[in-house]
């Protein structure tokens, strides 16, 4: 049983450093596929509001000075402006609306929170490989066959232990601030996405009335 043990801490302390770039790696491609979701989900959004404003003269011009969110955020301005003030017009949104898709909300925005969540769960993983990465040093030294512990050993493992702890805090500190950076873009498109959807929602029962 000891000497089972011990091969396992040989093999995780071994490859102690390939289970910590893996995740790196894994988080990489977390933040890669939510940067370009986000930009297609924006995009998309920009089509609906395009879609929906078409043919009212008065629809925010298309400024190209502005940023995508920016334009979604005048679009929904006008809308909601535009149906408080004169109720007729939500059967021409509707008419506009009924050539959209809703499947693209649910999908693409479902998609991001997820990946959102697993790359907040990464950063905070992180810092745990570094102490483990620690106790498997330690562990590896204690649990050598016999009596003496070796001080080449012990110097091998006080390497890795401290290796290890710095290169999980290291990567938690720069995911972590990737991660500040998106989770407002993030939470700003679905909110976006939760408005347009429940105008559209309203827009088809308000036609039916």
């Amino acid at each position: 049983m000891t000497q089972s043990l011990y091969s396992l801490f040989n093999f995780l302390t071994d490859n102690i450093f390939v289970i910590i770039y893996g995740f790196v790696a894994i988080e990489v491609y977390l933040v890669g596929s939510i940067f370009f979701m986000l930009r297609k989900h924006e995009l998309i959004l920009l089509d609906v509001a395009d879609n929906l404003l078409k043919g009212f003269r008065d629809a925010p011009d298309k400024d190209s000075s502005l940023y995508v969110h920016e334009k979604i955020q005048g679009a929904l301005q006008f809308i909601t402006n535009k149906i408080a003030s004169n109720p007729d017009v939500v059967k021409d949104f509707a008419k506009n609306a009924s050539k959209i898709s809703e499947r693209p909300f649910y999908n693409r925005h479902y998609k991001i929170e997820i990946f959102a969540s697993v790359m907040s769960t990464l950063v905070q993983i992180f810092p745990l490989l570094g102490i483990l990465g620690t106790i498997l040093a330690i562990a590896q030294t204690a649990m050598q066959p016999g009596q003496q512990i070796d001080v080449t050993a012990l110097s091998n493992a006080f390497v890795i232990a401290m290796d290890t702890t710095i290169l999980g805090i290291s990567f938690s500190i720069i995911f972590m601030v990737i991660e500040s950076t998106f989770q407002p873009k993030i939470d700003r498109v679905i909110v976006e996405s939760h408005e347009f959807r429940k105008i559209i929602s309203s827009l088809y029962l308000g036609s039916n009335d």
